[in-house]
């Protein structure tokens, strides 16, 4: 029996299963939309200006050509307005919050249509593979039927969680979507955690730090001195407590705490896995919580739609999760 029809069209945040889908025998068309929404600023914009916003934050952040960005925003925007042509749509995505936040887009974008084909999700939080599950690109052609044989059907309680997910990640507070944490996500259920991770990001009350950069200065107090790629491999397997960055945006995150002063290249290197970091004074001051990490942060970031600069009203999370505004 087929898997799927040619006319079958089937999303994925990143193009880690395409070829072992087709290997696996499927069919249909495959859609990489893969704007890393987990990084920089998300606001509720015309179409347009929110594509704009979001390559000229990739571009930079990345250091990728901004014309290169832009037109692979354009295309992949684009197709997904045409998804509702097909026949049918699968949905392929893990547990982490780089996917639930694309995928509360997804499902915000399908609320928007009455007239949409059926949609199916296949959503994974864990799989037997070693070292550790961190995603579905570790998986091969058979293993990825076995997961969508799983699948379930996407219907109006999915996207209306998607729209009021999406709602809340673009406001300039983080209150909503705290609610909707503590609420829980019973429509998909991976999404709640993925959530809770996303407001992580914020800083603490107690030092300032995102939870990446503290578990980053955490490494380096450990360690002394190691590269970066060998960063990115421990904090995947080790330190993260849910595995969602990508190389590119890991650099990002170093890159801005070598800026403020809280770790520092030992061994330079034009690759930034060959670079060799240490923990710097000011960085193990912040870590012991006696300066604070925004004081220092060499640009303002964004959680979603929440900004993150000092000299003005900050949101943070403290210690039991919640989150307060502070001056």
């Amino acid at each position: 029996m087929a898997l799927d029809s040619k006319n079958t069209l089937h999303i994925r945040c990143g193009s880690d299963i395409e070829v072992a889908l087709r290997d696996a025998g499927f069919e249909g068309d495959f859609l990489d939309f893969s704007d890393p929404y987990c990084q920089g600023p998300l606001h509720d914009l015309p179409l347009g200006d929110f594509m704009e916003e979001r390559a000229a934050f990739i571009a930079d952040a990345y250091h990728l050509p901004l014309a290169d960005v832009r037109a692979r925003e354009k295309e992949r925007y684009d197709a997904l307005r045409q998804a509702a042509a097909y026949e049918s749509i699968v949905l392929w995505f893990e547990h982490d919050h780089f996917d639930q936040l694309i995928l509360a887009y997804i499902l915000r974008h399908l609320h928007e249509y009455r007239d949409m084909p059926p949609v199916e999700l296949v959503c994974v939080y864990d799989y037997p593979v070693l070292p550790r599950f961190t995603g579905l690109g570790q998986l091969g052609p058979k293993d990825l039927v076995a997961v969508w044989e799983s699948r379930t059907e996407v219907g109006e309680e999915q996207t209306a969680l998607g729209a009021e997910v999406w709602k809340a990640l673009t406001a300039d507070s983080p209150k909503a979507l705290a609610e909707i944490v503590k609420a829980g996500t019973p429509a998909v259920p991976t999404m709640r955690e993925a959530l809770d991770r996303h407001l992580d990001e914020l800083p603490s009350t107690r030092h300032g730090l995102s939870l990446t950069e503290t578990l980053s200065l955490r490494m380096l107090a450990e360690k002394h001195r190691v590269k970066a790629g060998a960063m990115f491999g421990q904090l995947m397997l080790r330190y993260e407590p849910l595995p969602y960055l990508g190389d590119l945006m890991y650099w990002y995150e170093l890159e801005r705490l070598v800026a403020g002063g809280a770790a520092e290249v030992l061994e330079d290197a034009e690759a930034w896995p060959d670079k060799v970091l240490g923990l710097t004074e000011r960085g193990e001051r912040i870590l012991m919580t006696e300066e604070d990490w925004l004081d220092h942060m060499p640009a303002p970031r964004f959680v979603g739609g929440v900004e993150i600069a000092p000299g003005q009203p900050v949101w943070r999370r403290d210690t039991k999760g919640r989150v307060v505004l502070t001056t």
